[in-house]
Protein backbone atom coordinates (compact mmCIF):
# COMPACT_ATOMS: atom_id res chain seq x y z
CA UNK A 1 0.00 0.00 0.00
CA UNK A 2 0.92 3.26 -0.74
CA UNK A 3 -0.40 7.09 -1.07
CA UNK A 4 -1.20 6.70 -4.84
CA UNK A 5 -3.22 3.15 -4.08
CA UNK A 6 -4.65 5.31 -1.05
CA UNK A 7 -6.36 8.00 -3.13
CA UNK A 8 -7.16 5.82 -6.26
CA UNK A 9 -9.55 3.79 -3.95
CA UNK A 10 -11.76 6.74 -2.85
CA UNK A 11 -14.81 7.24 -5.02
CA UNK A 12 -12.93 8.69 -8.34
CA UNK A 13 -16.04 11.15 -8.51
CA UNK A 14 -15.52 12.36 -5.06
CA UNK A 15 -13.93 16.03 -4.85
CA UNK A 16 -9.97 15.67 -3.31
CA UNK A 17 -8.36 19.18 -3.69
CA UNK A 18 -9.89 22.33 -4.21
CA UNK A 19 -6.77 24.59 -5.24
CA UNK A 20 -7.00 28.61 -5.64
CA UNK A 21 -10.86 27.97 -6.21
CA UNK A 22 -10.12 25.10 -8.86
CA UNK A 23 -11.25 21.77 -8.04
CA UNK A 24 -10.15 18.16 -9.11
CA UNK A 25 -11.86 15.31 -7.69
CA UNK A 26 -10.01 11.68 -6.54
CA UNK A 27 -10.25 10.21 -10.31
CA UNK A 28 -8.80 13.44 -12.02
CA UNK A 29 -6.20 13.66 -8.94
CA UNK A 30 -4.82 9.97 -9.52
CA UNK A 31 -5.40 10.27 -13.16
CA UNK A 32 -3.19 12.77 -13.19
CA UNK A 33 -0.30 10.99 -11.28
CA UNK A 34 -0.53 7.76 -12.75
CA UNK A 35 0.36 10.09 -16.39
CA UNK A 36 3.09 11.61 -14.62
CA UNK A 37 4.37 8.42 -13.27
CA UNK A 38 4.81 7.68 -16.78
CA UNK A 39 7.34 10.25 -17.32
CA UNK A 40 9.32 9.59 -14.97
CA UNK A 41 13.08 8.62 -14.87
CA UNK A 42 13.69 5.42 -12.46
CA UNK A 43 15.13 6.30 -10.02
CA UNK A 44 16.00 6.07 -5.80
CA UNK A 45 14.08 9.21 -4.88
CA UNK A 46 13.09 12.16 -6.92
CA UNK A 47 12.94 15.42 -5.37
CA UNK A 48 9.97 17.71 -6.64
CA UNK A 49 10.87 21.17 -6.59
CA UNK A 50 7.41 22.89 -7.50
CA UNK A 51 5.40 25.92 -6.33
CA UNK A 52 2.12 25.20 -6.30
CA UNK A 53 0.13 22.62 -4.12
CA UNK A 54 -1.12 20.59 -6.70
CA UNK A 55 1.67 19.75 -8.76
CA UNK A 56 3.73 18.78 -5.41
CA UNK A 57 0.56 16.87 -4.96
CA UNK A 58 0.69 14.70 -8.36
CA UNK A 59 4.05 14.33 -8.17
CA UNK A 60 4.28 12.74 -4.83
CA UNK A 61 1.34 10.57 -5.84
CA UNK A 62 3.15 9.52 -8.90
CA UNK A 63 6.51 8.72 -7.51
CA UNK A 64 4.69 6.06 -5.22
CA UNK A 65 2.64 4.98 -8.59
CA UNK A 66 6.13 4.90 -9.95
CA UNK A 67 7.97 2.75 -7.15
CA UNK A 68 10.24 5.79 -6.35
CA UNK A 69 10.58 7.49 -3.15
CA UNK A 70 9.79 10.87 -3.48
CA UNK A 71 10.69 14.13 -1.12
CA UNK A 72 9.06 17.50 -1.52
CA UNK A 73 11.57 20.41 -1.21
CA UNK A 74 10.77 24.30 -0.81
CA UNK A 75 10.17 25.72 -4.22
CA UNK A 76 13.11 28.30 -3.43
CA UNK A 77 15.28 25.65 -1.19
CA UNK A 78 19.27 26.39 -2.25
CA UNK A 79 20.52 23.46 -0.75
CA UNK A 80 19.54 20.43 -1.82
CA UNK A 81 20.05 17.13 0.50
CA UNK A 82 22.25 14.30 -0.07
CA UNK A 83 20.83 10.93 -1.64
CA UNK A 84 21.90 8.84 1.16
CA UNK A 85 21.10 5.07 1.89
CA UNK A 86 17.44 4.16 1.11
CA UNK A 87 15.78 2.30 3.55
CA UNK A 88 13.66 -0.98 1.68
CA UNK A 89 10.21 -0.19 2.85
CA UNK A 90 10.52 3.68 2.20
CA UNK A 91 7.65 5.13 0.27
CA UNK A 92 8.35 8.60 0.54
CA UNK A 93 10.96 11.28 2.40
CA UNK A 94 10.70 14.26 4.01
CA UNK A 95 13.55 17.14 4.10
CA UNK A 96 14.96 19.09 7.36
CA UNK A 97 17.61 21.73 7.96
CA UNK A 98 19.67 19.03 10.12
CA UNK A 99 22.50 19.89 12.41
CA UNK A 100 24.09 23.66 11.52
CA UNK A 101 21.58 24.32 8.85
CA UNK A 102 22.76 21.17 6.33
CA UNK A 103 19.98 19.53 4.63
CA UNK A 104 19.16 15.91 5.28
CA UNK A 105 16.48 12.99 4.65
CA UNK A 106 14.17 11.55 6.84
CA UNK A 107 13.02 8.60 5.38
CA UNK A 108 9.09 7.06 6.28
CA UNK A 109 7.87 3.61 5.81
CA UNK A 110 3.58 4.13 4.76
CA UNK A 111 2.55 2.10 7.91
CA UNK A 112 5.00 4.42 9.95
CA UNK A 113 2.28 7.34 8.75
CA UNK A 114 -0.77 6.02 7.62
CA UNK A 115 -0.53 3.27 10.62
CA UNK A 116 -1.31 6.52 12.71
CA UNK A 117 -4.06 8.43 11.02
CA UNK A 118 -7.18 6.43 12.48
CA UNK A 119 -5.87 7.99 15.85
CA UNK A 120 -5.19 11.48 15.03
CA UNK A 121 -8.02 11.68 12.27
CA UNK A 122 -10.21 11.27 15.66
CA UNK A 123 -8.70 13.62 17.80
CA UNK A 124 -8.32 16.06 14.99
CA UNK A 125 -12.45 15.34 14.33
CA UNK A 126 -11.17 14.26 10.81
CA UNK A 127 -13.55 11.91 8.54
CA UNK A 128 -14.88 11.46 5.18
CA UNK A 129 -17.17 14.39 5.45
CA UNK A 130 -14.53 16.64 6.75
CA UNK A 131 -13.78 19.65 4.22
CA UNK A 132 -10.50 20.84 5.50
CA UNK A 133 -8.94 24.65 4.80
CA UNK A 134 -5.63 24.74 4.60
CA UNK A 135 -2.22 27.17 3.04
CA UNK A 136 1.35 26.85 1.95
CA UNK A 137 3.42 24.28 0.81
CA UNK A 138 3.61 20.55 1.07
CA UNK A 139 7.20 20.59 2.29
CA UNK A 140 6.07 21.53 5.51
CA UNK A 141 5.81 17.75 6.82
CA UNK A 142 2.59 18.96 8.66
CA UNK A 143 0.55 19.98 5.39
CA UNK A 144 1.76 16.93 3.84
CA UNK A 145 0.74 14.76 6.89
CA UNK A 146 -2.47 16.32 7.17
CA UNK A 147 -3.50 16.23 3.67
CA UNK A 148 -2.71 12.62 3.37
CA UNK A 149 -4.82 11.81 6.28
CA UNK A 150 -7.95 13.58 4.82
CA UNK A 151 -7.41 11.85 1.93
CA UNK A 152 -6.91 8.48 3.94
CA UNK A 153 -10.81 9.54 5.46
CA UNK A 154 -12.08 10.35 2.00
CA UNK A 155 -12.61 13.95 2.68
CA UNK A 156 -12.11 16.86 0.93
CA UNK A 157 -9.14 19.66 0.90
CA UNK A 158 -9.05 23.32 0.37
CA UNK A 159 -6.20 24.82 -0.35
CA UNK A 160 -4.58 28.11 -0.83
CA UNK A 161 -1.06 28.85 -2.28
CA UNK A 162 -0.80 32.76 -1.83
CA UNK A 163 -0.47 34.31 1.57
CA UNK A 164 -4.25 36.51 1.76
CA UNK A 165 -5.85 36.03 5.05
CA UNK A 166 -8.90 37.92 3.77
CA UNK A 167 -9.20 35.64 0.79
CA UNK A 168 -9.26 32.75 3.04
CA UNK A 169 -11.96 34.07 5.44
CA UNK A 170 -14.34 34.25 2.32
CA UNK A 171 -12.79 30.86 0.84
CA UNK A 172 -13.77 29.07 4.19
CA UNK A 173 -17.59 30.42 3.90
CA UNK A 174 -17.59 29.81 0.34
CA UNK A 175 -16.65 26.06 0.32
CA UNK A 176 -18.59 25.47 3.37
CA UNK A 177 -15.16 24.24 5.37
CA UNK A 178 -15.91 22.72 8.37
CA UNK A 179 -12.10 22.08 9.31
CA UNK A 180 -9.25 24.74 9.75
CA UNK A 181 -5.15 23.48 9.90
CA UNK A 182 -2.98 26.78 10.13
CA UNK A 183 -0.04 27.55 12.17
CA UNK A 184 -0.82 30.10 14.92
CA UNK A 185 0.47 32.83 13.38
CA UNK A 186 -1.72 32.14 10.48
CA UNK A 187 -4.65 31.19 12.59
CA UNK A 188 -4.58 34.27 14.50
CA UNK A 189 -5.15 36.42 11.76
CA UNK A 190 -8.46 35.60 10.87
CA UNK A 191 -10.02 36.83 14.40
CA UNK A 192 -9.30 40.51 13.06
CA UNK A 193 -11.10 39.49 9.79
CA UNK A 194 -14.08 36.97 10.56
CA UNK A 195 -16.35 39.94 12.50
CA UNK A 196 -19.05 36.96 12.91
CA UNK A 197 -19.78 33.97 13.38
CA UNK A 198 -19.22 31.10 11.45
CA UNK A 199 -21.06 27.82 12.65
CA UNK A 200 -19.74 25.92 10.46
CA UNK A 201 -16.48 24.60 10.74
CA UNK A 202 -16.32 21.68 13.58
CA UNK A 203 -12.45 21.80 14.06
CA UNK A 204 -9.71 24.00 14.45
CA UNK A 205 -5.97 22.21 14.20
CA UNK A 206 -3.06 23.87 14.76
CA UNK A 207 0.85 23.27 15.90
CA UNK A 208 4.56 24.29 15.38
CA UNK A 209 3.95 27.27 17.62
CA UNK A 210 2.69 28.17 20.79
CA UNK A 211 -0.97 28.95 21.13
CA UNK A 212 -2.92 29.44 24.84
CA UNK A 213 -6.43 29.70 26.20
CA UNK A 214 -6.40 33.69 25.44
CA UNK A 215 -6.28 33.11 21.49
CA UNK A 216 -8.11 30.23 22.09
CA UNK A 217 -11.41 32.00 23.41
CA UNK A 218 -10.74 34.39 20.43
CA UNK A 219 -10.75 31.61 17.82
CA UNK A 220 -14.07 30.83 20.16
CA UNK A 221 -15.83 33.94 19.16
CA UNK A 222 -15.62 33.06 15.49
CA UNK A 223 -15.71 29.46 15.48
CA UNK A 224 -18.29 28.96 18.28
CA UNK A 225 -18.67 25.33 17.44
CA UNK A 226 -15.17 24.18 16.90
CA UNK A 227 -13.22 22.01 19.09
CA UNK A 228 -9.75 23.77 18.77
CA UNK A 229 -6.30 21.25 19.19
CA UNK A 230 -3.09 22.24 19.61
CA UNK A 231 -0.60 19.90 18.62
CA UNK A 232 3.21 19.23 19.65
CA UNK A 233 5.05 17.15 17.11
CA UNK A 234 8.55 16.40 15.12
CA UNK A 235 9.14 15.41 11.57
CA UNK A 236 11.72 12.45 13.12
CA UNK A 237 8.55 11.54 15.20
CA UNK A 238 5.41 12.31 14.13
CA UNK A 239 2.54 13.60 16.87
CA UNK A 240 3.52 13.71 20.26
CA UNK A 241 1.22 15.85 22.40
CA UNK A 242 -1.73 17.68 21.95
CA UNK A 243 -4.33 19.60 24.21
CA UNK A 244 -8.35 20.25 23.45
CA UNK A 245 -9.73 23.98 23.59
CA UNK A 246 -11.02 22.51 27.23
CA UNK A 247 -7.57 22.07 28.79
CA UNK A 248 -5.93 25.33 27.68
CA UNK A 249 -4.01 27.42 29.90
CA UNK A 250 -2.39 30.84 29.84
CA UNK A 251 0.59 28.97 30.32
CA UNK A 252 1.75 29.05 26.09
CA UNK A 253 4.50 26.54 26.77
CA UNK A 254 1.83 24.03 27.89
CA UNK A 255 1.58 21.28 25.70
CA UNK A 256 -0.97 18.90 26.89
CA UNK A 257 -0.37 15.21 27.19
CA UNK A 258 0.59 12.44 24.83
CA UNK A 259 -1.42 10.77 21.82
CA UNK A 260 -2.48 7.46 22.81
CA UNK A 261 0.22 4.93 22.37
CA UNK A 262 3.39 7.72 22.56
CA UNK A 263 5.17 7.75 25.83
CA UNK A 264 7.12 11.31 26.80
CA UNK A 265 9.92 11.46 29.52
CA UNK A 266 12.04 14.34 30.49
CA UNK A 267 15.63 13.71 31.21
CA UNK A 268 18.17 16.26 31.66
CA UNK A 269 15.70 19.37 30.52
CA UNK A 270 15.49 17.33 27.27
CA UNK A 271 12.32 15.85 26.24
CA UNK A 272 12.49 12.24 25.15
CA UNK A 273 9.89 10.29 22.94
CA UNK A 274 8.77 6.16 22.71
CA UNK A 275 6.85 5.99 19.46
CA UNK A 276 6.85 2.93 16.94
CA UNK A 277 5.49 6.14 14.35
CA UNK A 278 8.63 7.72 13.51
CA UNK A 279 11.39 8.08 10.58
CA UNK A 280 13.63 5.22 9.61
CA UNK A 281 16.74 4.67 11.30
CA UNK A 282 15.13 6.53 14.79
CA UNK A 283 16.09 4.56 18.06
CA UNK A 284 13.29 5.46 20.52
CA UNK A 285 13.19 6.95 23.19
CA UNK A 286 15.02 9.69 21.18
CA UNK A 287 15.09 13.68 21.68
CA UNK A 288 15.25 16.17 18.67
CA UNK A 289 16.48 18.39 21.25
CA UNK A 290 14.05 19.92 22.46
CA UNK A 291 13.58 21.46 25.69
CA UNK A 292 10.56 20.91 28.25
CA UNK A 293 9.06 19.65 31.95
CA UNK A 294 6.09 17.43 32.94
CA UNK A 295 4.16 18.44 35.87
CA UNK A 296 2.71 15.77 38.38
CA UNK A 297 -0.10 14.89 36.19
CA UNK A 298 1.82 14.07 32.85
CA UNK A 299 1.65 17.13 30.91
CA UNK A 300 4.26 18.39 29.13
CA UNK A 301 5.29 22.02 28.69
CA UNK A 302 7.77 23.00 25.70
CA UNK A 303 10.58 25.33 26.32
CA UNK A 304 12.01 25.47 22.66
CA UNK A 305 14.83 23.67 21.10
CA UNK A 306 18.60 23.69 22.35
CA UNK A 307 19.00 26.90 20.35
CA UNK A 308 16.25 28.82 22.35
CA UNK A 309 17.86 28.20 25.36
CA UNK A 310 21.01 30.94 25.66
CA UNK A 311 23.33 31.84 28.41
CA UNK A 312 23.53 35.60 29.48
CA UNK A 313 25.39 36.64 32.30
CA UNK A 314 26.03 32.69 33.56
CA UNK A 315 22.14 32.53 33.34
CA UNK A 316 20.03 30.06 31.37
CA UNK A 317 17.67 31.93 29.40
CA UNK A 318 14.30 30.55 27.45
CA UNK A 319 13.84 32.34 24.36
CA UNK A 320 10.39 30.97 23.96
CA UNK A 321 9.43 32.13 27.54
CA UNK A 322 9.88 35.68 26.23
CA UNK A 323 8.22 35.46 23.13
CA UNK A 324 5.31 33.75 24.99
CA UNK A 325 5.23 36.71 27.17
CA UNK A 326 5.22 39.07 24.39
CA UNK A 327 2.45 37.65 22.49
CA UNK A 328 -0.06 37.91 25.51
CA UNK A 329 0.27 41.55 25.14
CA UNK A 330 -2.97 42.77 22.90
CA UNK A 331 -1.29 44.75 20.24
CA UNK A 332 1.78 42.44 19.79
CA UNK A 333 0.61 39.69 16.89
CA UNK A 334 3.84 37.79 17.23
CA UNK A 335 7.47 37.78 18.44
CA UNK A 336 11.07 36.87 17.92
CA UNK A 337 13.50 37.21 20.62
CA UNK A 338 17.41 36.75 19.16
CA UNK A 339 21.32 37.07 21.22
CA UNK A 340 23.48 39.07 19.58
CA UNK A 341 26.99 39.63 20.60
CA UNK A 342 26.51 43.88 21.25
CA UNK A 343 30.40 44.89 22.78
CA UNK A 344 31.53 41.21 23.64
CA UNK A 345 28.01 40.77 25.37
CA UNK A 346 25.48 38.42 24.78
CA UNK A 347 22.32 40.69 24.93
CA UNK A 348 18.75 39.79 24.00
CA UNK A 349 16.61 41.53 21.45
CA UNK A 350 12.96 41.21 20.62
CA UNK A 351 11.12 41.63 17.11
CA UNK A 352 7.76 42.12 17.37
CA UNK A 353 5.13 42.65 14.45
CA UNK A 354 2.02 44.43 15.71
CA UNK A 355 -1.62 45.13 15.26
CA UNK A 356 -1.54 48.93 15.98
CA UNK A 357 0.78 51.51 14.79
CA UNK A 358 -0.21 53.22 18.19
CA UNK A 359 1.72 50.80 20.15
CA UNK A 360 4.19 52.31 23.12
CA UNK A 361 7.54 50.06 23.47
CA UNK A 362 7.83 51.91 26.74
CA UNK A 363 4.30 50.02 28.00
CA UNK A 364 5.91 47.19 26.25
CA UNK A 365 9.17 47.16 28.73
CA UNK A 366 6.74 47.77 31.30
CA UNK A 367 4.35 45.39 31.04
CA UNK A 368 7.48 42.75 30.71
CA UNK A 369 9.35 43.56 34.12
CA UNK A 370 5.69 42.35 35.34
CA UNK A 371 6.63 38.90 34.20
CA UNK A 372 10.31 38.41 33.85
CA UNK A 373 13.27 38.87 35.82
CA UNK A 374 15.56 41.77 35.11
CA UNK A 375 17.89 39.31 33.57
CA UNK A 376 15.22 38.04 31.09
CA UNK A 377 14.23 41.53 29.70
CA UNK A 378 15.17 42.35 26.32
CA UNK A 379 17.70 45.17 25.78
CA UNK A 380 16.06 46.15 22.57
CA UNK A 381 12.47 46.01 21.06
CA UNK A 382 12.50 46.34 17.15
CA UNK A 383 9.05 46.79 15.61
CA UNK A 384 9.36 44.51 12.47
CA UNK A 385 7.02 44.02 9.44
CA UNK A 386 5.87 40.16 9.56
CA UNK A 387 8.57 37.67 11.35
CA UNK A 388 9.84 36.01 9.01
CA UNK A 389 9.38 31.84 8.56
CA UNK A 390 10.57 29.05 7.11
CA UNK A 391 9.48 26.22 5.00
CA UNK A 392 7.80 24.56 8.29
CA UNK A 393 6.87 27.52 9.64
CA UNK A 394 8.39 27.80 12.30
CA UNK A 395 10.11 31.62 13.27
CA UNK A 396 13.12 31.60 10.94
CA UNK A 397 15.84 32.90 13.79
CA UNK A 398 18.53 32.82 11.26
CA UNK A 399 16.84 35.19 8.65
CA UNK A 400 15.65 37.97 11.95
CA UNK A 401 19.40 38.05 12.94
CA UNK A 402 20.69 38.58 9.21
CA UNK A 403 17.94 41.81 8.75
CA UNK A 404 19.46 42.90 12.32
CA UNK A 405 23.29 42.25 11.08
CA UNK A 406 21.79 44.66 7.64
CA UNK A 407 20.65 47.37 9.64
CA UNK A 408 23.58 47.86 11.89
Amino acid sequence: MDYFELVKNVNPCKTAIIEDGNVYTYGQVSDMALKLAGTLLKKKVFIIKEDGILKQLVAFLACNAAGIVPVIVPSDAKKMPEINDVPEDACMAVMTSGTAGIPKLLYRTYKSWAGFFPVQNEIFGINKESILFAHGSLAFTGNLNLYMAQFYAGGTVVAENKFNPRRWADIIEKENVNAVYLIPSKLMLLPDIIKGHNNNVKSVISGSQSLGIDDARKLKKIFPMSDITLYYGASELSYVTYVKYKDMKTDRNFIGKPFPGVKVSIKDGMIYVDSKYHAEGINCPYSVSDNGYMDKEGNLYFQGRSDDIVLIHGRKISLINIENELEKMEDIREAAVVSVLDNQKNILIAFISIKSSNININDIFSNLRKTLAHYEMPCKIIVSGEIPHNGSGKKDKKKILEIYGQKQ
